[in-house]
């Protein structure tokens, strides 16, 4: 059964920043789920020069599920190595994308508070 352990160097003992790298993952998914529903919508652009031409398609929800994986995969690698500047730059992260969240949901409240039944 030691397939099922998990190696030392992905064990993080503080549950702290494990929450708070999943929230970042799920921040990230969730900023792609709006965007992807105002720009198609045409109530909202994307700003992120390097995915406006995979908006509308299939790929832009994979490209930015996959992007969000593999950044909190690497801070939950390199945890370990330097705890604090990883919890840092994912509390800044996290509070970024938070901010960008609210303002995309703001967003889609105005669009939905004046759209005609």
């Amino acid at each position: 059964m030691k397939a099922l352990k998990v190696p030392k160097v992905l064990h993080i003992e503080n549950r702290t920043v494990r929450c708070a790298l999943c929230a970042l993952f799920c921040t990230v998914v969730a900023d792609g789920l709006l965007t992807e529903f105002l720009v198609t919508g045409g109530y909202g652009s994307e700003l992120n020069p390097l995915l406006v031409a995979l908006i509308g398609g299939r790929s832009f929800l994979a490209v930015k599920m996959a992007g969000a994986f593999l950044v909190t995969l690497f801070l939950w690698i390199k945890y370990n190595a330097d705890p604090t500047r990883v919890y840092r730059v994912t509390v800044v992260a996290l509070a970024v994308y938070t901010a960008i969240v609210y303002w995309n949901l703001f967003a889609c409240c105005l669009v939905l508070s004046n759209r005609p039944f």
